[in-house]
């Protein structure tokens, strides 16, 4: 089913998710810029209603059980992930192309779609019948990291937008790895049942996630020199966590930077030597 347009009074719930969200990252951000509904509403304008990528309409298609069950949701997609959600920043993806873009990027998504049209030639949209915008869940979202754990995909923050809210958390004196993971969770909106999710090995995945920004700003060959790890601790709930500060006399970092590949997992709290 094709979805409403953003323009309505009120607007459909999908366009209030993906404003509210937009408004949330850019304050996780630090950023006070505001994204409103009327920039969504040109976003729409922009792409016709239909993913900027594949010029597909957008529909809640339901597919398979898990969390991302609506790979043709419009979804927001920043152009420039080092900038803030605003009008010129945005444009409008179907969901399956921004999780696509988030891992690998769009020249790589745009050479498995020519691939497949050479393979498999013109398809016939899949007919599944969708969930009207009244009884939808939280489907529209942000670009974020989707992370498979073994309660389903969960969107994390990109790593990168983590570094500058634990650069302003150590500005304060040293913290350990906890009150940081902590303290970001509560800024990016990271529930519960996300912080629960664990990957294959076992590890939170929010855990692995927030230790391996640490390991990014870290002063060693894969980080930016921005913060050391100074000493491990007990943790309270079990395991050992890191200690760490800013590093003194060493200017902040030009963020955002990655000192290491976008996977993998580390030890929780211990990042590779």
């Amino acid at each position: 089913m094709l979805i409403d347009p953003p323009h309505g009074s009120p607007p459909p719930k999908w366009a209030v998710t993906l404003v509210n969200a937009a408004n949330a990252r850019n304050r996780a951000r630090g950023s006070r810029e505001d994204f409103a509904m009327s920039d969504l509403e040109a976003a729409w304008e922009k792409c016709g209603g239909c993913c900027a990528i594949s010029g597909m309409p957008f529909n809640f298609l339901v597919v398979g059980d898990g969390q991302a069950r609506h790979p043709f949701a419009p979804s927001l997609d920043r152009i420039d992930r080092h900038k803030p959600y605003q009008r010129d920043n945005v444009r409008l993806v179907t969901s399956i192309a921004n999780f696509a873009m988030n891992a690998w990027g769009e020249e790589p998504l745009r050479q498995l779609a020519t691939a497949l049209h050479e393979k498999l030639g013109d398809r016939t949209p899949l007919a599944k019948r969708g969930v009207s915008d009244s009884n939808l869940d939280d489907i529209a979202t942000t670009d974020a990291e989707r992370v498979d754990t073994d309660g389903g995909i969960v969107p994390l923050p990109h790593r990168p937008d983590l570094y500058r809210p634990i650069l302003d958390l150590l500005r304060d004196g040293p913290r350990s790895s906890r009150e940081i993971e902590n303290a970001l969770a509560e800024r990016f909106g990271i529930t519960a049942m996300m912080r629960r999710a664990l990957l294959r090995n076992g590890c939170p995945a929010w855990r692995n996630h927030v230790a391996w920004a640490l390991v990014d700003l870290s002063r060693d060959s894969r980080g930016t020199d921005g913060i050391e790890r100074i000493e491990s601790k007990r943790a309270p709930d079990g395991g050992s966590m890191g200690i760490y500060r800013l590093v003194r006399g060493s200017p902040v970092p030009s963020l955002p930077s990655v000192g290491v590949p976008g996977s993998g997992t580390v030890t929780p709290e211990v990042p590779p030597a």
